[in-house]
């Protein structure tokens, strides 16, 4: 294995668990488990830093790849698309995480779903840049 091929590995599975963590801190927020509803949001956030770490460091250790395959219209929609949500989804985030650890609920309430909503679209479409990178590039 590649060292490129290990740094891809790493960030599918920290954005994989950040975004199975939202999912699971949503599921216990709606049965009324603040408390691991909390801890599940914590984890999601740590592997969100680790992923944006990867991602900073492949994207200066090697050089970016040109997707060349077909169907590139609907990569390219994907591809901005995630591009623009991720950051924006980053000081939503923070935002969010702010309100909670603060115990602003009320605010936090508002904003939260609308951020779980982003972090889980550019969790999901970060797998599929990378199905188009890897299976459907020429």
């Amino acid at each position: 294995m590649t060292a490129y091929s290990f740094v891809n590995y790493l960030s599918l599975l920290t954005i994989g668990v950040s975004g199975l963590s939202v999912i699971v801190g949503l599921f216990f927020i709606k049965n009324g488990r603040r408390d691991l509803h909390k801890k599940a949001m914590i984890n999601a956030s740590i592997f969100a830093l680790i992923f944006v770490a990867l991602y900073l460091l492949k994207n200066a250790l090697f050089p970016t790849s040109k997707y060349e395959g077909p169907y590139r219209n609907v990569f390219l929609f994907v591809l901005w698309s995630h591009t623009a949500l991720a950051i924006i989804n980053f000081p939503l985030a923070i935002i969010t995480l702010r309100y909670a650890l603060k115990g602003i609920f009320e605010k936090h309430r508002k904003i939260a779903p609308i951020t779980a909503g982003v972090w889980l679209y550019v969790a999901f479409t970060g797998w599929i840049i990378y199905f188009f990178m890897q299976w459907l590039n020429r």
